[in-house]
């Protein structure tokens, strides 16, 4: 019994050091295979190409007055249902102007064959910026739609064609995760487990006496 309990103690100081990993279910995030900037696993239309002017490759989308009004990138997703995420990304935004008319757009949503539209966030490029962010996609959000066979789009357009403007968006360091569920946390795990060795000896002990008072 004494090697029970060793090996359940064990078991549970095992379980308190799992480290806790949470996958990327996005495919080439970081736009690199560890040779070169690439945009692989993903389908892209208009001005969208790869660069590496942060250090880091990122998939840069551009607009401009001249020829393209559009340009947009974008990849299937497996969702789960029932199932909460996270989704995070770094941008570099640029845009140069002629006039005082802010009209590039970025947005990210999620599509679907059946024209389902979510967006999950979107905002107008008004100059120069870095920054990152974090977006919730909602397992209650999607319930309601049949198709869900979604397309993570990320999407850059010119409202305005005449005013002469080229913006830039370029993204990096793509992650989508899922959102943990309620789960008992480790120690506490390890705390039954000791628990319930602790219920065997005493199981055992009494096992015991009833034996030797049916030998008296």
């Amino acid at each position: 019994m004494n090697k029970i309990i060793k090996s359940i103690a064990l078991a549970g100081a095992f379980i308190v050091t799992i480290p806790q990993v949470q996958a990327t279910l996005i495919t080439n995030g970081d736009f690199d295979d560890g040779a070169s900037c690439n945009l692989s696993s993903w389908d892209q239309y208009g001005l969208v190409d790869t660069s590496d002017t942060t250090g880091n490759c990122a998939a840069e989308l551009e607009v401009n007055d001249f020829q393209d009004y559009e340009a947009e990138l974008w990849q299937q997703l497996s969702i789960e249902e029932n199932t909460d995420y996270v989704l995070s990304v770094n941008f570099d935004v640029e845009t140069t102007f002629d006039d005082t008319i802010f009209d590039d757009w970025f947005s990210i949503s999620l599509l679907n064959s059946d024209f389902d539209i979510i967006e999950l966030f979107s905002f107008n490029i008004t100059g120069i910026d870095t920054f990152s962010t974090s977006l919730a996609i909602n397992a209650d959000d999607l319930t309601s739609f049949i198709n869900q066979d979604w397309l993570l789009s990320f999407y850059l357009y010119d409202d305005i064609s005449f005013d002469n403007n080229s913006s830039f968006v370029a993204i990096n360091n793509l992650s989508l995760t899922k959102v943990p569920t309620d789960v008992p946390e480790p120690s506490s795990l390890a705390i039954f487990a000791l628990g319930f060795a602790g219920l065997m000896v005493r199981r055992k002990q009494a096992n015991e006496l009833v034996r030797r008072s049916i030998k008296k």
